[in-house]
């Protein structure tokens, strides 16, 4: 009897840009400077990006706009969050002292200067990313700008949104 072997040639792999922006404003101000120059709509979707860590659970905000004519979808997220959690301990005193301690938790580990992402999924095959990034870097409020090769990244799956 003849063995039967199938080849999956086709495996759909991520094919997408990843822009890594460095600004130091807020996600809604830097959401609507993009729009903006971009002449895109960035909406924030009803839930952020959440993950689960040992000690808190992080909220990313994550907006998301869905070009119909050029099939493309523009995702704009921030890689950094910051928790503040206050404990109170008693000191011999008697007196009670409120310690504010910070975490900061990174949705890309690997690039933790980076306090945005923009990452653009494209099925047309005329896009460009050297000109988006140009007109991005015009943006006088960020500081620089500049595409990442996601392949290298450990931590890829955090860029997985459906």
């Amino acid at each position: 009897m003849a063995v039967q072997r199938l080849v999956l040639d086709t495996l759909a792999e991520d094919d997408y840009e990843l822009i890594a922006i460095h600004c130091s404003l807020e996600s809604y101000r830097l959401a609507f400077l993009l729009n903006k120059m971009l002449k895109i709509k960035l909406c924030r979707k009803e839930r952020d990006i959440q993950f689960k860590y040992d000690d808190v659970v992080a909220d990313y905000p994550f907006y998301q706009f869905y070009d119909e004519y050029q099939y493309t979808t523009y995702s704009f997220f921030a890689n950094t969050f910051r928790h503040k959690s206050i404990t109170s301990d008693v000191v011999n005193s008697g007196l009670f002292v409120t310690e504010q301690n910070h975490t900061i938790k990174y949705l890309i580990p690997e690039l933790k200067n980076v306090d945005y992402f923009l990452k653009i999924e494209s099925d047309a095959s005329q896009f460009s990313s050297k000109t988006l990034l140009m007109h991005i870097q015009n943006i006088m409020q960020i500081v620089t700008a500049y595409t990442v090769d996601y392949n290298i990244l450990k931590s890829k799956n955090n860029l997985i949104f459906d």
